[in-house]
């Protein structure tokens, strides 16, 4: 199915105007980092502190990026290829607070979340892959990414997406982990990626700067991402807000493949709108699914692999990658039902977008003859072959429905056990995490 949010000539209005902020503006950025850049030739720093890139620079450290980025994962069949071909859906990410399955009641997030929300992903076919959904606020703050990930692992096949990533530290341990998991055997390829933003409007954190280009050196693939917020972090029109999560993506992009040279990036933008009245992101503006889509085409036009929100017009418009739901609250509370109610929906996004194919079949104009005037197709052979093929929602109107089907997934899906000595290597890491931070 065709759809096209942009025209040729506003995406290279967009991308032109995205390169002159860079080169007019510039963003904000750590003096070492700055240093790092102009030994490459990059980028001028002033006593503003401000990082400016020229258009070229960034548009030749672009294409370095590699065009398809593969996702490992250590269950056969399941490693995620982006390569502009078809769009896979990952779960979103991250929230702090869950709702409870047992009570009902919004409580803090808990390492057990982890366990059953990457358990749940796992049984649940739409999902391609776990984006962490949780922080486990019941972890000390310097275990936590590698408890997260090990958790995630051990309860699902499927690539994993890390988000709660802050520190250059933690991706050393990600880093040592996933090293252990190739040479184990027990992944091919990346064994993991993860999302690290830029902080609008235009400055690079100097934490997670480090965090990802650790990540990159590795050759893990790194999401750069920009998640502004319309009349806030960003201008107030849809335009100007996709303008700057360009800007945003396109320079962490550069900077990445300019010290790590095809480094696998993702380009991911997340604009959204403020609510007029509090300025809290606001999720159910209708022009959301416009900035979806055209970011999704912003990001193919770098012929690189792109992160997209969800819903029906960033389907049709076939990023690599799509974030399927399952939290609520701006996503920032875990919904197990709502998973099963987002996962419904993901599947019906997919058939609306999908492609219909035209022939002598589908045309059915034998039946139509065979029917005639005043007639009902409900006897027709075709009918019921073709009946088959239709779905009936069962959760999206039913939320204890969707809560029981959470709760018999998370009891009863069986996900294959890691290698022992894989295990216990990665155990040993996150042990050796510990004593090196206890007091």
């Amino acid at each position: 199915m065709a759809f096209s949010a942009l025209s040729d000539r506003e995406r290279s209005e967009i991308h032109t105007g995205a390169l002159r902020v860079l080169e007019e503006v510039g963003l904000a950025a750590p003096k070492a980092l700055v240093a790092k850049l102009r030994e490459r030739g990059v980028g001028t720093h002033d006593a503003g502190d401000r990082l400016r890139l020229s258009g070229a620079s960034v548009e030749a450290a672009v294409a370095r990026a590699p065009g398809t980025v593969r996702l490992g994962a250590r269950g056969a069949g399941r490693e995620v290829i982006l390569d502009g071909r078809r769009s896979h859906a990952a779960t979103d990410g991250c929230g702090a607070k869950v709702v409870d399955l047992d009570t009902g009641k919004v409580r803090p997030s808990q390492l057990a979340d982890v366990a059953a929300s990457a358990r749940l992903t796992d049984a649940l076919a739409e999902f391609d892959v776990y984006w962490m959904m949780v922080s486990a606020q019941d972890v000390p703050r310097e275990l936590r990414v590698p408890l997260e990930y090990l958790t995630a692992l051990r309860n699902t096949v499927k690539p994993i997406q890390m988000i709660d990533l802050a520190r250059r530290e933690e991706a050393e341990q990600l880093v040592r982990m996933a090293r252990v998991l190739n040479n184990e055997g027990v992944v091919q390829g990346a064994p993991l990626s993860a999302l690290i933003s830029v902080v609008s409007p235009l400055r690079l954190d100097p934490d997670g700067t480090e965090a990802a280009l650790t990540l990159a050196a590795a050759g893990l693939p790194v999401v750069c991402c920009s998640m502004t917020i319309a009349s806030v972090t960003a201008p107030a029109t849809a335009v100007g807000n996709l303008l700057l999560a360009h800007a945003e993506a396109l320079a962490f992009i550069a900077i990445v493949e300019t010290l790590h040279p095809g480094a696998p990036v993702i380009y991911c933008s997340f604009a959204s709108f403020g609510e007029p009245r509090t300025g809290a992101t606001n999720y159910d503006d209708p022009r959301s699914a416009w900035t979806a889509a055209a970011a999704a085409e912003l990001g193919h036009s770098l012929r690189i692999p792109c992160f997209s929100s969800g819903g029906l017009l960033a389907m049709l418009a076939r990023p690599d990658l799509l974030s399927g739901g399952g939290l609520i609250d701006t996503s920032t509370i875990l919904s197990y039902e709502q998973m099963v109610i987002d996962h419904e929906a993901l599947r019906d996004c997919r058939m609306a977008a999908a492609a219909q194919e035209v022939n002598s079949d589908t045309l059915a104009e034998d039946v139509i003859r065979a029917v005639g005037p005043g007639g009902h197709f409900l006897a027709q052979r075709h009918t019921v072959r073709h009946m088959k093929e239709f779905v009936v929602a069962k959760f999206a109107r039913d939320q204890d429905g969707a809560r029981k089907e959470a709760r018999r997934l998370i009891e009863s899906h069986a996900v294959e056990a890691l290698p022992p000595a894989a295990d216990a290597a990665l155990e040993q890491i996150v042990s050796a995490t510990a004593s090196a931070t206890a007091p």
